[in-house]
């Protein structure tokens, strides 16, 4: 079979995928080097080379897979097509995205900067979790290149930054392809203080905060650490009245605002309006909003 080295070799989309293909071989890697995909392919090299739209056939197309082993995201069609690589992806939850990957001379990973040099002396010892009620139970220790925390003891961890914003630097696994440590995310750094999201099966909670015991009361908490938690499959609903385990968020009826006079103990949301039960929580089960403390 007849080969093209118009497709050989590194093609990158920028963030989410990298594609290396050697001949009849094609590997997929996600934006943390970890391999999505290793199959063979197949196309037409005659037609590719005449410049021509040419669909490339790969004999795996299963990118990831659910709990149940069924496929959950995969390969729709890839396509070189003007010099360019057309990859339709696929998500059974959120339908399909077109990537366009281009072909780069470079390492694909040239993004990935390391600042361990930079960033890590300061970072060394102890830092407590803020939390509003004064409750500082979870810790992290930086000893050296090593993070512990919750439960993971001694990963070996690097600062990076990407070259599309080197002013964040954040604290990852040292392989790149771990994603998280111990249900935390990648650390970002924010001077004085470390903030990460928690995910929680299908929900993220608001950012988590940690600083120096000594500097718990003089950081600026982030506005995000106040944000209700929110759904990880439908990022724009809150999952104020989504239980983590049970049926879905369910749409309500859109509750009218009302400027008028209030039912007597009716309880409704200064931001949208809606009327909200006597078991409420801390925020709007609609919007997401904060609700004014309970009198009493």
């Amino acid at each position: 079979m007849k080969y093209s080295d118009k497709l050989n070799g590194f093609w990158e989309e920028g963030y989410h995928y990298y594609i290396e293909i050697r001949d009849d071989r094609m590997t997929v890697r996600n934006y943390r080097r970890a391999v999505a995909l290793e199959t063979r392919i197949s196309y037409d090299a005659d037609l590719l080379e005449s410049g021509a739209r040419t669909v490339i056939t790969p004999e795996d197309t299963v990118l990831s897979r659910d709990a149940y082993g069924e496929p959950f995201t995969m390969i729709r069609e890839l396509a070189w097509e003007g010099g360019e690589l057309k990859f339709l992806y696929y998500y059974t939850i959120m339908g399909e995205t077109l990537y366009t990957l281009k072909k780069v001379d470079h390492d694909p990973f040239a993004h990935i900067i390391i600042r361990d040099d930079e960033f890590l002396p300061g970072l060394q010892g102890e830092w407590v979790e803020w939390n509003s009620r004064g409750q500082h139970r979870n810790r992290l220790t930086i000893d050296g290149d090593r993070l512990t925390m919750l439960g993971v003891d001694g990963v070996k961890i690097h600062v990076i930054s990407y070259s599309y914003s080197q002013h964040r630097a954040y604290i990852v696994p040292a392989n790149l392809i771990d994603t998280d440590f111990g249900s935390y995310t990648q650390i970002e750094v924010r001077g004085n203080m470390l903030t990460t999201r928690m995910l929680i099966c299908d929900a993220s909670s608001p950012l988590s905060i940690f600083a120096r015991k000594e500097m718990l009361d003089k950081i600026s908490i982030p506005e995000e650490a106040g944000r209700p938690v929110v759904s990880t499959m439908m990022p724009d609903r809150p999952a104020a009245d989504m239980p983590l385990f049970g049926k879905p968020w369910i749409a309500q009826p859109e509750p009218p605002k009302t400027d008028g006079p209030k039912p007597e103990g009716a309880v409704y949301c200064p931001e949208c309006g809606y009327k909200i039960g006597p078991e409420r929580g801390r925020f709007c089960p609609k919007c997401g909003s904060p609700l004014p403390d309970k009198e009493g």
